[in-house]
């Protein structure tokens, strides 16, 4: 009956503005038979349902009156609507005033108190009605960390953190009004020029070569304009964290570098704490549903523990399909979790297009690749991102990696090849284990039955049968295993060992996500270091992990003092400022070029920052690394040896 009565009421006043002619609210109140407050709670109800359906608006004037504002076309819809028997009542009653209410509430800072009566009278509600609907609404706010307080001669007021106070403001925005998005965005950030702030969020995607997702850009641009027009108020702190967990990520440095361009815009400081805020709600699109409140220093950190669980997830699925046990490379482990970190927020918004590596991996590591791709569907689950080949292969090359140091701490192998009889073959097997404890394994197969394909992870094959043998690994011994042939076996597996043992160069982990493998180029094709560092340039602001500004940065730098340091290394590096990611492209030349007053055949381009302490840290372990790398020259003559720049990659990272 109740609704029946509602959408009577809702014709009668649709029927007065339909007629063509401007009311005044008093007119339609006794054309209606309700009160003049009910009366405008219905006819604002009925606009904004109106508006939201483009079927015209209701337009007011102080001093003449309300009309109804609409073009053919949206008088035909609304006509058409209406012939279908449908009620507007049922379309415009449902949670609008809860709407109304949570709306005028989060009006208010924190703290701050208003009347039962002076919110009943913005709404054109009873009092009493509005104690229902606040009751109503209050497990609304109790989701985001805000509780609605009664506070005894002054009213009731809204309780919680600054963040809180914003993430509600946008959940409320995007999830409950988001027809007049632009209107509200604007009234909860007076004075600020929306507009201009959400080109700068643009400017900040194209320059990342990401592209975020609708609801990831809207809760961007409001969370950017409500750090400028909420940043005077009270409460200090936004966001107070003592761990550095969220630094880790690019949606750290991609909040920091929208934050930035706005200072610089503006010429204002934005607190530190706005920027970890805007990167945990990054960090939570399209992981955590319905993420609405932040607990203190828990949430990166319980982030990074999913993470880790993620990382240990996916080395297990790929033990199980390659038949190994990579459970205990910690290295494994820490390289692949710093990997992830970024790799995820690529998948979420990356637009830029790499060098197709995966093409390489395939051809070069198919077993592992294949391995790897099992994982897809991890991604899918746990993330809800779509993995592309490319990810997958640069997590394949730390699957190899390990594969191959898992090798090199395996005990020796040996093949005995014979054209003996089985009594002679295990006479000489026991023989050598006899005569070299490091051999703990030895097979035996006849020459006959002998294909090199087939024992490809054999460290040492003796060779008794007089037949030449092209390989290596091979000791060729006569026909009956005399003192001279356990020697020269011996040998052999000192050989082996000894380069084993050595110590290898690599980068410590925490600088493998500074490279990837198509940022290294191999002997290409210039005439001069302008050439090469534009080159060099190109790859990283390709990919957005520099501005275009980045390339004349070098330059500037480059006339001011020379960047060779000797040895044939330059390395060439430009402002911090204008790095999105830091990333390092690595040339290596087939002849030396013109630098400043020396001749350069290597090129480390360097970008990277230095604004966190993560950040800090992992470009002191680079230079500490780089070091090492270039005073040693069997290092340097090492990566100037090899045939690919996978083959780099994978020496820096092992």
């Amino acid at each position: 009956m109740k609704e029946d009565k509602n959408a009577l009421y809702f014709n009668r006043i649709l029927n007065c503005l339909l007629s063509g002619e401007t009311y005044t609210i008093l007119q339609i109140a006794a054309n209606v038979g309700l009160s003049e407050k009910t009366v405008r709670t219905k006819i604002d109800q009925m606009n904004r349902w109106l508006t939201q359906h483009d079927m015209g608006r209701i337009e007011k004037k102080q001093g003449t009156g309300i009309w109804l504002e609409m073009d053919e076309r949206q008088w035909k819809n609304l006509q058409a609507y209406l012939d279908r028997g449908q009620s507007l009542d049922s379309a415009v009653q449902p949670d609008d005033r809860r709407k109304q209410v949570i709306g005028k509430l989060l009006k208010l800072k924190s703290g701050q108190t208003t009347t039962l009566a002076q919110l009943a009278d913005s709404l054109y509600l009873s009092a009493p009605t509005i104690g229902g609907l606040l009751r109503e609404v209050s497990p609304w706010f109790e989701e985001r960390s805000l509780k609605i307080a009664s506070i005894r001669s002054k009213g009731v007021c809204l309780v919680g953190d600054e963040y809180n106070f914003r993430i509600a403001i946008k959940d409320y925005i995007i999830e409950l009004m988001p027809e007049v998005m632009e209107a509200l965005l604007a009234s909860y950030a007076p004075g600020i020029d929306i507009s201009r702030i959400r080109r700068i969020v643009l400017e900040a995607e194209n320059a990342w070569r990401v592209e975020l997702a609708d609801t990831s850009f809207k809760m961007v641009w409001i969370m950017a304009c409500l750090s400028m027009a909420r940043r005077r108020l009270g409460d200090k702190a936004v966001f107070s964290t003592r761990e550095e967990n969220i630094e880790h990520y690019n949606e750290y440095s991609f909040a920091e570098s929208i934050y930035q361009r706005i200072e610089q815009a503006y010429e204002i400081k934005i607190s530190d704490d706005d920027t970890v805020l805007l990167a945990v709600l990054l960090l939570s699109a399209r992981k955590l549903k319905n993420f609405s409140s932040i607990q203190d220093t828990d949430y990166a950190r319980q982030y990074d523990r999913d993470l880790g669980k993620f990382v240990r997830l996916v080395i297990e699925t790929i033990d199980s399909v390659l038949d190994i046990d990579l459970s205990e490379d910690q290295l494994l482990y820490e390289s692949l979790l710093l990997h992830m970190r970024s790799a995820i927020f690529r998948m979420k918004y990356s637009t830029a297009v790499g060098d197709n590596i995966s093409k390489y991996v395939k051809s070069e590591y198919k077993q592992t690749f294949l391995a790897t791709w099992s994982t897809s569907n991890l991604f899918e689950e746990y993330y809800d991102v779509q993995v592309t080949e490319d990810e997958l292969a640069g997590i394949a090359l730390y699957i190899q990696a390990a594969i191959i140091r898992r090798k090199k701490g395996k005990p020796l192998t040996a093949l005995l090849i014979s054209e003996g009889g089985m009594a002679a073959s295990q006479l000489n097997i026991e023989r050598l284990k006899y005569s070299i404890s490091e051999i703990t394994e030895i097979r035996a197969v006849s020459y006959h039955d002998f294909k090199l394909r087939q024992y490809q992870d054999v460290d040492v094959i003796i060779n008794t049968s007089g037949n030449e043998i092209g390989d290596d690994r091979v000791v060729s011994v006569g026909e009956r295993l005399n003192d001279q042939g356990i020697e020269a076996i011996r040998q052999k597996v000192n050989q082996i060992f000894y380069f084993r043992k050595k110590p290898e160069f690599h980068f410590n982990n925490l600088c493998h996500q500074l490279f990837e493998v198509d940022l290294f180029l191999l002997r290409p094709k210039v005439r001069d270091k302008d050439q090469l560092i534009t080159m060099m340039v190109k790859k990283l602001e390709d990919k957005g992990d520099v501005t275009p500004a980045y390339l004349q940065s070098v330059f500037d730098r480059e006339r001011a003092t020379t960047t060779s340091i000797g040895r044939g290394i330059a390395i060439p590096h430009g402002n911090m400022a204008e790095v999105n990611e830091s990333r390092i492209v690595v040339a290596i030349l087939e002849e030396p070029i013109v630098w400043h007053d020396d001749m350069v055949d290597v090129v480390f381009l360097l970008a990277v920052k230095m604004n966190t302490k993560f950040e800090i840290r992992r470009t002191k372990q680079f230079y500490k690394d780089f070091l090492q790398l270039t005073d040693n020259d069997e290092n340097m003559e090492a990566i100037k040896r090899m045939g690919s720049t996978l083959d780099i990659y994978q020496y820096f990272i092992k």
